[in-house]
């Protein structure tokens, strides 16, 4: 019974689908095209209904009856609505300059006859970054490079990268005395108990 299971399914379907085929009209499947008109009798007709689609298009509410759905949003909790946005107070902008730029730390400095280039570390990057004559730098533009810093000019306002020179950095104080742990003394042998007393 179990191995006719599917055979019988089988024949169901090829059934159904038979049917289907058959009641199945060729309308269903290509719709009659409309008659275009081609008179000049027909072409009135058509302008005569166009002037009335136009018209329903236009019946529509006036974007006046809105005004309440502005004055009280849906979903808004106090249903009033949002307050106008301020314009936001303009910040100055050589503060923020001078941050980002000191965030940026000058690595290295190459000048030779044909190459003049400059390395710098920004710490939101992994690798340094190489500059020339030109290039950008968080919107700061390389206006030279010189042996002991990087000039840089962004609308007008300078500003430097300098190099840091290690060898004249005051050397690090000695570290304190290490302190000799203090010797343990070895754990007590257990004491023989006292015999009980009598």
């Amino acid at each position: 019974m179990i191995k006719a299971l599917p055979g019988l399914v089988v024949v169901v379907l090829v059934a159904v689908l038979t049917l289907q085929w058959l009641g199945w009209s060729p309308e269903a499947i290509a719709p009659e095209p409309q008659p275009t008109p081609t008179t000049a009798a027909s072409l009135e007709g058509a302008a005569s209904v166009e002037p009335e689609l136009l018209a329903k298009l236009d019946a529509g509410e006036p974007k006046d009856s809105y005004a309440s759905v502005v004055e009280h949003p849906l979903f808004r909790p106090d249903r009033l609505p949002e307050p106008p946005e301020d314009e936001e107070p303009e910040v100055d902008t050589t503060a923020e300059s001078s941050q980002e730029l000191d965030a940026v730390d000058l690595s290295a400095v190459l000048i030779s006859p044909t190459v003049v280039s400059a390395w710098v570390r920004d710490p939101s990057q992994p690798k340094l970054q190489r500059l020339r004559i030109g290039d950008e730098l968080m919107g700061w533009s390389v206006q030279s490079i010189l042996e002991d810093r990087v000039l840089l000019e962004r609308q007008g306002e300078r500003d430097e990268l300098i190099l840091r020179d290690y060898s004249k950095t005051p050397p690090a104080a000695p570290p304190a005395a290490a302190r000799t742990p203090a010797r343990r003394r070895p754990p007590r042998p257990p004491r023989a108990a006292a015999p009980p007393e009598k």
